[in-house]
């Protein structure tokens, strides 16, 4: 059976040069599975996990839309918005972002809080075609007025369950009615309990259902026993496994 590779994807030149700069060869299953649906135009909802390689699932297939529908970029407005629960995974998908368009005249920022906001209003202000944020420094540029979301093109909710668990469900809900009724949605978590399966209802038009399951859940090098203890000597248990 033949390996598919990223030139067999139907992608641009400017981000196959990227991929090919960056050394990468094999797309992971996310990959694979979701890039076409996205060029398509489909909502997406994708069940991954963090380390399945999603960012590059999304960022290259929006990068290619918004390169092939260009439209000025105007202050404040961003094109398409990523939103993410941490600083942390905001600045990779941002350095990834950066990676995949250094050959597209693209213009993207990143906006999360925790530090000061005036080198991000100056982003903002500049205009970009991406901006990838954390809810509660979007919501608070937005309530300042230094950002408008009511022209976005492309909406990504990125693990959306560890927004759940991290209680960021208030935010999202506050964003949900600043976006355009009509937008290109992708939705990804890497498990759908109740709250996350209303909410993807709610955000996705006819989607496209995309399921990564991970090769292994454990750690391979990891042994893993069960003692059945009754509930008084649990405590004690722990105490000589602790020593």
């Amino acid at each position: 059976m033949t390996t598919t590779k990223f030139t067999d994807l139907p992608l641009i030149a400017p981000l196959q040069f990227s991929l090919k700069e960056a050394g990468y060869e094999t797309p992971t299953p996310i990959q694979l599975a979701a890039i076409p649906v996205i060029l398509e135009g489909h909502d997406l909802l994708g069940i991954a996990q963090t380390g399945t390689g999603k960012t590059a699932a999304f960022s290259l297939p929006i990068l290619q839309n918004l390169a092939k529908h260009t439209r000025k970029i105007e202050p404040k407005s961003p094109r398409a918005l990523i939103l993410t629960p941490t600083r942390e995974l905001a600045i990779q998908i941002h350095e990834n972002i950066e990676a995949y368009s250094k050959h597209l005249k693209m213009h993207h920022t990143v906006i999360f809080g925790g530090v000061g906001q005036n080198p991000q209003v100056k982003a903002l202000q500049s205009g970009v075609d991406i901006l990838v944020a954390t809810p509660g420094r979007l919501l608070d540029l937005h309530n300042q007025k230094f950002l408008k979301l009511d022209r976005v093109e492309i909406f990504v909710l990125d693990e959306a369950d560890r927004m759940l668990d991290m209680g960021f469900m208030q935010d999202i809900k506050k964003i949900l009615p600043l976006l355009p009724q009509k937008r290109h949605n992708l939705f990804f978590s890497a498990t759908m309990p109740h709250e996350i399966q209303t909410l993807a209802n709610r955000i996705l038009v006819n989607p496209k259902k995309v399921e990564v399951t991970p090769v292994s859940s454990t750690a391979e090098k990891v042994e893993q026993r069960v003692m059945f203890v009754e509930k008084p000597q649990k405590l004690d248990l722990l105490q000589q496994f602790a020593k």
